[in-house]
């Protein structure tokens, strides 16, 4: 990635590095569509023009997710086993610093097992958070907040000492929040059981 020219781009942040317990089997790496799971996440964003993405995934998993070979797709490596989603996204934000990003910048985050997420509803977060970078973006689907969100990178001080996930980041800065309604129903659809993924 070159050095950032203009402000209020929007990178993303795909945690994909965890166990997969629920399912038996690592569910990034299962098929869907003519990719993968984690595959299909990032050419989603890709497709909605985000600056660049950083896949955060392990390192005994990143040769069978099927990741596009473009530029703006980077691979960061989280093999804690008993780490949650939060490390991965402050390994993500680890790789996105200045002067590649700057503080008007958008991080969005979107779990790499989300596969039915459509770039529209990416595009919409993306146009949101460009009409006041100083936002927390939040999507919403039928009352109920999902993903993706985006948050001001000028923020990533603030994510980096939560606890209790990402999820907290609203209740820390509450007049930044802004709810964006979607209809679409992949906002608020992950994949954890195999019932989930037969049911794609």
């Amino acid at each position: 990635m070159s050095d950032i020219q203009e402000t209020g781009r929007v990178w993303a942040i795909v945690p994909a590095a965890g166990m997969s317990r629920r399912m038996g089997r690592p569910k990034q790496s299962l098929a869907f569509g003519t990719s993968t799971i984690t595959g299909t996440v990032t050419r989603t964003l890709l497709a909605a023009g985000v600056a660049g993405v950083v896949v955060v995934t392990r390192t005994d998993l990143v040769d069978r997710l099927e990741l596009p070979e473009d530029a703006r797709v980077h691979v960061a490596f989280n093999d804690d086993a008993d780490s949650e989603m939060i490390d991965s996204i402050r390994i993500g934000l680890a790789m996105l610093e200045p002067p590649r990003v700057g503080d008007r910048d958008g991080i969005m985050v979107i779990p790499g097992d989300m596969p039915t997420l459509a770039s529209g509803t990416c595009r919409r977060c993306i146009t949101a958070y460009a009409e006041d970078p100083a936002r927390i973006v939040i999507t919403t689907h039928e009352g109920r907040r999902g993903h993706p969100i985006v948050f001001p990178f000028a923020l990533r001080g603030i994510v980096r000492e939560l606890k209790g996930g990402l999820r907290m980041l609203p209740q820390e800065r509450p007049e930044n929040v802004f709810l964006l309604a979607v209809e679409d129903a992949g906002a608020g659809l992950d994949i954890d059981t195999r019932d989930d993924y037969a049911s794609l």
